[in-house]
């Protein structure tokens, strides 16, 4: 994933995923030298194929300073 024109810093990425039940879905990983820690989401379209919704979550642990 870029950000940040003109200079599109990398700040993540995505993965194709198939769930349990057979329903495809984005697995995300966004991280930042200016985040505490990395946001992992995962990114379904909607059961009405009018959207998308994604649901993400943080380590509770922090990042330690190098």
């Amino acid at each position: 994933m870029l950000c940040g024109a003109p200079h599109n810093a990398e700040i993540g990425a995505a993965w194709a995923k198939r769930s349990n039940e057979g329903r495809d879905y984005l697995g995300l990983k966004l991280d930042d030298p200016s985040f505490n820690a990395p946001i992992y989401a995962n990114l379904f379209e909607d059961e009405d194929a009018e959207g998308y919704s994604l649901i993400w979550s943080r380590p509770n642990g922090r990042r330690s300073a190098d």
